[in-house]
């Protein structure tokens, strides 16, 4: 049924409160031939937790709702389990790591739906959703067809797919997930995850320890987004040359980096905005948050157009201090 004049207040994150000209909640692939003529523009929708709405939207917002997981393929090493859109993705990776299929326990407990997994190619501790997605099927509502895309047709990059690009207008149903029966041999930890094993005493990690360790570390650095509005990380970690780093490690030598390239370093978005001193600091409830400065936050009642005027604030003065650019990480309308 198609809504009209539909508050997404509780379908974002953030918690913003804006309309939509049109609403369609999307259980069943058996209704999208009956969606062909929904009004342009159409957004779709997932977990709203990789979104900030500053307005309202004149257009449909097709919310996908569709859900369920099974098993395509299996032998003795690995499975390939096929995961539908509207799964809630850290649902769907507890169900991995208790059936002892093990790849994706470091990106437990991110916000969000499996169908936003290929789209953002989501990462965390070093694991990214390409290391694992196999085949994502997709709906075209102009041809009324179905089109599959394998790995290396997803031009899968640092938070970016051809879905963010060529392919936006495409529906995604569901992602294929190659997993592997047998422990995953981590070669190194993100140093919060190595406190947490060190400090409970964890020398060989089981993927469950890691799922666990990983829950544990967000939790303490993310704020739950019933009780304050979020989008998890709002910038991407940006990239810069080696040189650059040199040079602004003679000026910051707590400034951190992460081998990207031969060439280039990844640095960490919140410390940057950490040193500028924006790291807890709110005007009328929006902020970057306390425990982790890479979040922008919405304490209560901040419209999305403030959420956004903030973020370009903290860009300009990063590019200010570091000549460096940040990049939203979440898709703003």
């Amino acid at each position: 049924m198609i809504k009209q004049n539909f508050n997404l207040t509780s379908l974002n994150t953030f918690g913003v409160s804006v309309f939509a000209d049109y609403y369609c909640c999307l259980e069943s692939e058996s209704q999208l031939t009956t969606l062909r003529s929904l009004v342009a523009p159409i957004f779709y929708l997932g977990g709203g937790s990789n979104i900030l709405l500053t307005k309202n939207y004149h257009g449909t917002v097709l919310h996908n709702c569709i859900k369920g997981i099974e098993i395509l393929e299996e032998d003795e090493s690995s499975v390939l389990v096929r995961a539908y859109a509207g799964e809630v993705w850290h649902d769907f990776v507890t169900e991995t790591i208790n059936a002892g299929w093990f790849g994706l326990e470091c990106l437990a407990y991110i916000p969000g739906t499996v169908g936003a997994t290929p789209v953002q190619n989501i990462g965390a501790y070093g694991v990214e959703a390409k290391d694992y997605i196999e085949k994502v099927c997709v709906y075209d509502f102009k041809t009324g067809n179905f089109e599959y895309y394998q790995n290396e047709e997803c031009h899968f990059a640092y938070r970016h797919s051809i879905f963010k690009t060529e392919l936006q207008d495409r529906l995604i149903i569901s992602v294929d997930f190659r997993l592997s029966k047998k422990a995953i041999v981590y070669h190194r930890f993100y140093p919060a995850l190595q406190e947490y094993l060190a400090e409970h005493g964890i020398a060989q990690p089981t993927p469950k320890d890691i799922y666990q360790a990983v829950i544990s570390v967000r939790q303490s650095k993310l704020p739950e987004v019933t009780e304050i509005g979020s989008a998890g990380s709002f910038f991407k970690n940006p990239v810069i040359t080696t040189q650059h780093f040199s040079e602004l490690s003679i000026r910051f030598p707590q400034l951190s980096s992460y081998f990207y390239d031969e060439d280039h370093v990844k640095v960490p978005a919140g410390q940057l905005i950490d040193i500028l001193g924006f790291k807890g600091k709110y005007e009328s409830n929006v902020g970057m948050y306390e425990k982790q400065a890479l979040i922008l936050v919405n304490l209560g009642g901040a419209t999305g157009e403030a959420l956004h005027q903030h973020s370009i604030k903290v860009m300009n003065a990063v590019y200010e201090k570091f000549k460096i650019c940040l990049e939203p990480e979440v898709i703003i309308l």
